[in-house]
């Protein structure tokens, strides 16, 4: 546990280094801030040299109205909403009604914390002015389990999140695209009155990223839908942390890959190579569809504690 503690520590005191690169990179990203040409400079191979070439020559091509349009424009538009788009695990998240949300979407910013005796981050999602809510910053908190399981202690390798906490987000009249109203007109058996029944639908949407399950993996009586949930939440708030956040700029220009989309592709060459199996596996599995018996799949026992209500967002 001093072990784990210590890096904590660690992570905490080189925090600032990170925290000054990244406001860098916002201040280059919202326009603030413009590189110098040395800056710019970087050894790229030769491919990557020659479409750059054809670039300047398509642009040099151009009359100087449009290029002029293009030199001209400050910072990067829409950098966060490509970021998020071209992860697999968060693309998952964006709907088509997210997405007009999220160009105003500004920085994401990770913030290690502890609170007496519990550590873990807090995930900052700051955004500009718009016409949806009235925040400029939606929070989500994540808190780790320091200690041992006292069932195995000889099981615990380092701090695991097991509960996490979102924010109110102070949507405007009618723009809360988490929702749906539905309206239903019902009229009386015996009299002639007509009355209107109004229902709320919760809809899919990336902003219910921010209103997560209250419970926590140390609980008892969770049922198994919460579990997957809170663990889906983890990985997601996790991977933010430590992926895509230092590695925006990389998924923003399409050359990062999530290590998801690697295993996918080791395992389609594998499954390339053992063809004779696959064929084995397709008649054992169409002999266990017709003993009527489904495929079983392992899932690990998890855990978790309830926090109250939700803290509000930082307001404009």
């Amino acid at each position: 546990m001093e072990f784990y503690k210590e890096i904590f520590e660690v992570e905490q005191r080189y925090q600032s280094r990170y925290i000054d690169l990244w406001n860098k990179r916002q201040a280059i990203v919202s326009g603030e801030s413009e590189p110098t040409d040395e800056e710019c400079e970087w050894p790229f191979d030769g491919e990557v040299q020659l479409v750059d070439a054809f670039s300047r020559q398509h642009l040099e091509g151009q009359d100087n109205s449009t290029a002029d349009e293009v030199v001209d424009e400050k910072g990067i538009p829409k950098f966060w909403l490509k970021v998020l788009l071209h992860s697999s695990l968060t693309a998952e998240m964006v709907g088509d009604n997210d997405q007009a949300i999220l160009e105003h979407l500004c920085d994401i910013k990770v913030n290690l914390t502890t609170e007496g005796q519990e550590t873990g981050f807090t995930l900052e999602f700051h955004f500009s002015p718009n016409e949806y809510f009235t925040n400029t910053v939606l929070t989500k908190q994540y808190v780790f389990n320091n200690q041992p399981p006292a069932e195995n202690p000889l099981e615990y390798d380092g701090p695991e999140i097991v509960r996490c906490r979102g924010c109110a987000i102070n949507w405007k009249p009618g723009k809360n695209i988490t929702i749906k109203i539905m309206k239903k007109i019902k009229k009386h058996k015996n009299r002639k009155e007509v009355r209107t029944v109004t229902k709320t639908v919760k809809q899919d949407s990336f902003f219910n990223f921010f209103d997560p399950p209250l419970d926590s993996l140390t609980d008892d009586d969770l049922d198994e839908d919460t579990v997957e949930l809170l663990q889906e939440d983890f990985r997601i708030g996790h991977f933010i942390r430590e992926t895509l956040i230092p590695r925006a700029v990389l998924y923003f220009t399409g050359e990062a890959v999530d290590s998801d989309d690697e295993s996918d592709e080791e395992s389609d060459d594998d499954d390339g190579d053992d063809d004779d199996d696959d064929v084995d596996d397709s008649d054992e599995e169409l002999d266990r569809q017709k003993r009527g018996r489904p495929k079983r799949g392992g899932r690990s026992d998890a855990k978790e504690p309830n926090l109250s209500e939700k803290p509000e967002c930082q307001q404009s």
